[in-house]
């Protein structure tokens, strides 16, 4: 009710609404009277209310604001809190398909920003594409990393010189001036991958120049496939520094099921020996180490919490599970070398010779 509605409003109404009431006729009469004359004495009391105040009937509900954190996330194309919505498998060409809707009931709360989460407010996102892996037997210890948005449909690589953000991030760690290539001899390359528990993101990866085409192109095969990968990260300060050597952490970032490329660093499980890997120059990719264990030399298995897939290589996510299999082919096929069929397995490990 109005606050400038007075009483003498509302009187001379309840009075014209009594008089057009029949007359009461007894204690019953006198209830059904008063049952129908007070709401209707109260409805018209706030109607005239308004009007005495001089408010204008309203035109319906007021709308919701929406908020600042959700404006921004609708009005932004790129990078945003909320991945774009994945690409339905199975329609179009191999790569690229089709966006769907969101059905309301997928809304749910994304981190925090963060390394790979660039949000910084809750919002929604939409339902997987693709349905998650199972647990397995043996996983990292974080089963589904934050990982940037996907970019665009389908695969979407692109190639381009290191960002200076990320040179910044790899010197000292990943390259350092003892290294036998430069930032001149290096590409950036960007690719959609499918994740683990069926979302689309973007990752990164550092090669040489010589191999960039090649590496972009068997990503986006693998991406055609719905192979999955665990996240995609270059090799920098994140990692921190290899305890054995030159180089940041492939270790940790082993441990943490990281595909990785460029990292100046010696042969892993081997640095005694101070021999460069093909990963110094660039020429090297490894893909879901933890799924495709490493075997020294010397017989032990990288990263040790990966032991059991050393001996499973049967098909399964992320797996490369023979050399005729189709994800060892999308690199195989353009020239680079799969160590899973070396004497000493490294079956993570793809390269082209220098």
């Amino acid at each position: 009710m109005s606050p400038q509605l007075t009483r003498g409003a509302f009187v001379p109404f309840q009075f014209a609404v009594r008089l057009a009431m029949p007359p009461p006729m007894g204690l019953a009469a006198d209830m059904a009277w008063f049952l129908r004359a007070v709401p209707l004495g109260l409805c018209a009391t706030l109607v005239l209310g308004g009007c005495v105040a001089g408010v204008a009937p309203s035109a319906g509900p007021a709308a919701s604001p929406i908020s600042g954190a959700a404006n921004t996330a609708l009005a932004s194309g790129s990078p945003s809190p909320v991945p774009p919505m994945p690409a339905l498998p199975g329609s179009g060409p191999p790569g690229s398909a089709p966006s769907a809707s969101v059905p309301p009931s997928s809304a749910s709360s994304f981190p925090p920003s963060s390394p790979g989460n660039p949000g910084s407010s809750p919002t929604q996102r939409p339902s997987p594409v693709l349905p998650p892996v199972p647990k397995a037997p043996a996983e990292p210890a974080v089963r589904f990393p934050k990982n940037e948005p996907a970019v665009g449909d389908g695969a979407n690589a692109a190639i381009s010189p290191i960002p200076d953000d990320v040179w910044a991030s790899m010197s000292g760690y990943s390259w350092t001036k003892s290294c036998p290539v430069g930032r001149a001899d290096l590409s950036y390359v960007q690719v959609n991958f499918w994740g683990f528990d069926g979302y689309r993101y973007r990752g990164a990866v550092v090669v040489n120049k010589a191999i960039a085409s090649k590496t972009a192109e068997a990503f986006a095969t693998l991406y055609a496939q719905q192979f999955r990968i665990r996240q995609m990260r270059p090799m920098d300060s994140s990692w921190g520094h290899n305890p054995k050597g030159p180089g940041a952490n492939d270790y940790a970032a082993m441990e943490a099921d990281n595909t990785s490329a460029f990292n100046c660093r010696y042969v892993g499980g081997e640095e005694s020996r101070k021999v460069w890997s093909n990963h110094a120059y660039g020429y090297a990719v490894d893909v879901n180490d933890f799924e495709n264990p490493y075997v020294a030399n010397d017989g032990t298995v990288y990263p040790p919490d990966g032991t059991y897939f050393r001996t499973h290589r049967g098909a399964a996510p992320g797996v490369f599970s023979g050399a005729s299999s189709k994800a060892a082919k999308a690199f195989t096929s353009l020239g680079f070398t799969w160590g899973g069929t070396w004497s000493h397995p490294d079956f993570q490990h793809f390269e082209v010779a220098r």
